[in-house]
């Protein structure tokens, strides 16, 4: 009877499974996720600040595409354990993982999802080669709009554009091209790249005139080296770029302060990628040059490189407790001793959907032998909006997300800064462009301030305006010097006339003689018949 049952039992399940595959119901297709990397949670481009994305990623694709079984795995290699070991051997690593992997091209597809430390162009040539999706969250290849040489690459990196692109854009909106470029040596490894890197790609219609300096915030001659430092500023530019952290910036301001720089005249531009950088830039450190300082925010315009759309929705703020959690508990961040980086779990995320919404589009007629490829899969993307679970995300055309920023001005009022910029991508050209705010003010005004003064840095600028205030200051100080001048030679004959009508003289001798100081002997200053009378008396008192 048991044996009878059992029989009934697997020709049930073998007619269901029949006819599901006659209803269309194909059956599960496995797509398995390749990341390469290292960990370590003092490098922010790592799977460290990456894995707790991928764990809430691969939760949501599941959920919303439960007929495909997805995978995925980290590469972990002992000569990959450093962005530059990763670079140098990614190609060789991986190529070994691919080409001895344990499943057939034909059962699976390879989609290759990583954080992206400073591999991505070697990583995407091998991906070309391939024909297999790659998804970068942080690196990304600089020139992939050129979609011939990267045909299968998409990145989610909240920092696209390149910062230089940002920056060039902000200049033109301000029409500002005189830029003093001061970095602080003594602040995050982050800025030292942007120093070294942002000279080099700022693009060539930004026409920028670059100027670059370096300090050592947190010493305690930082006065002496930023005095020259102000001085060589004020006589090049009005607008700095301080690529540095918050305390080299109170440092600068400080300085400013007192070489009456912090009025209005000169914009001191600084960056940050978290967007909760506020705190960071308070004002309040409970030091006494809190009001200072207070004042002189008002000369700051703060840039936030980091995506402030997408981490302004709900679903992304219910991801952070999550992301904290795993952080914690599976991959070994007790405590939360080391900072998490929001905007790279939530890029890390959005990669894991973008991808599950490309396999979906590009297999919605059947998938068949072998699966779609990379190519396929990343024309799925470009060009789309897509409404994740995370919020809405758009691709443009040549592989980038299309990202928020915010440039933010001091309100000395509300003590805080307040949005007077917001970038935006051209639907047509897809340039980044910033846009002014309606309630973006600088120093109460609607007025930002030029990079060179009105009459340049001499004052010497030729026009009637700069002419005629040139004009009133040459008469001013001719007034001041021909006032100078009498008031000398009054006083040089009052003194002269005191001493003729005085014979004080007659009796001190040292008044006739004074060293002269364009020869070693000593002169007398009265004519030769004084010396006579002086001897003549000098006879006389002797008798």
């Amino acid at each position: 009877m048991v044996r009878v049952l059992a029989k009934v039992v697997a020709l049930f399940c073998a007619c269901s499974g029949s006819l599901l595959f006659a209803m269309g119901e194909a059956p599960s297709r496995r797509v398995h996720i390749v990341s390469p990397g290292f960990f370590s949670w003092n490098i922010e481009p790592s799977l460290s600040h990456f894995a707790p994305a991928v764990d809430t990623g691969l939760a949501e694709v599941r959920r919303k595409y439960p007929h495909f079984n997805w995978t995925s795995e980290f590469l972990l290699r002992d000569t990959m354990r450093n962005c530059s070991n990763l670079r140098d051997n990614i190609q060789y690593e991986l190529a070994k993982w691919y080409y001895t992997r344990s499943y057939s091209a034909d059962d699976a597809l390879t989609v290759i999802i990583a954080p992206g430390c400073s591999e991505a162009r070697p990583l995407s040539q091998l991906a070309a080669g391939w024909d297999i999706l790659l998804i970068t969250s942080v690196d990304y290849t600089e020139n992939m709009a050129d979609r011939s040489e990267f045909p299968t690459y998409v990145t989610t990196s909240p920092l696209t554009p390149v910062n230089a692109v940002i920056f060039c854009a902000l200049f033109t909106e301000m029409n500002w091209t005189r830029l003093y470029l001061l970095h602080d040596t003594g602040s995050s490894p982050y800025y030292g790249l942007q120093a070294s890197f942002l000279p080099l790609r700022i693009p060539t219609n930004c026409r920028v005139q670059l100027t670059r300096q370096q300090f050592h915030s947190g010493v305690k001659n930082v006065s002496q080296q930023l005095q020259p430092i102000l001085r060589d500023f004020n006589s090049k530019s009005r607008v700095m770029l301080y690529l540095g952290n918050a305390i080299g910036l109170r440092d600068i301001l400080i300085e400013a302060v007192k070489m009456n720089m912090t009025s209005g005249e000169h914009v001191f531009l600084t960056v940050t990628t978290d967007d909760s950088a506020d705190w960071l830039f308070s004002w309040q450190t409970m030091s006494s040059d809190d009001e200072l300082i207070r004042g002189a925010y008002r000369a700051v315009m703060l840039i936030k490189l980091t995506d402030t759309a997408a981490i302004s929705t709900p679903s992304w703020r219910g991801l952070i407790s999550q992301w904290r959690t795993l952080a914690e508990d599976k991959y070994n961040n007790t405590k939360l001793q080391y900072h998490l980086a929001p905007q790279i779990l939530m890029a890390g995320h959005i990669a894991f959907e973008l991808m599950a919404e490309a396999v979906h589009a590009a297999s919605q007629d059947g998938w068949s032998h072998p699966p779609p490829s990379g190519k396929l899969l990343a024309e799925q993307l470009l060009n789309h909006t897509f409404d994740l679970a995370i919020g809405k995300v758009h691709v443009l055309g040549r592989g980038q997300m299309a990202v928020r920023h915010v440039t933010t001005c001091f309100d000395l009022l509300k003590g805080s800064f307040m949005t007077c910029f917001v970038s935006n991508n051209d639907a047509l050209t897809e340039r980044f462009l910033w846009d002014r705010d309606a309630n973006g003010t600088w120093f109460g005004g609607q007025s930002f301030p030029p990079d060179e003064p009105q009459c340049g840095f001499n004052g010497q600028r030729n026009t009637p305006e700069c002419a005629s205030k040139s004009s009133l200051r040459d008469r001013w100080l001719f007034g001041v010097g021909t006032a100078f001048g009498v008031w000398i030679v009054g006083l040089a004959g009052a003194f002269t006339l005191n001493m003729r009508s005085s014979p004080e003289w007659i009796l001190k001798a040292d008044l006739l003689v004074f060293p002269n100081v364009l020869v070693r002997r000593q002169r007398s200053c009265m004519r030769h018949f004084a010396c006579l009378a002086f001897a003549f008396s000098n006879s006389i008192a002797a008798q």
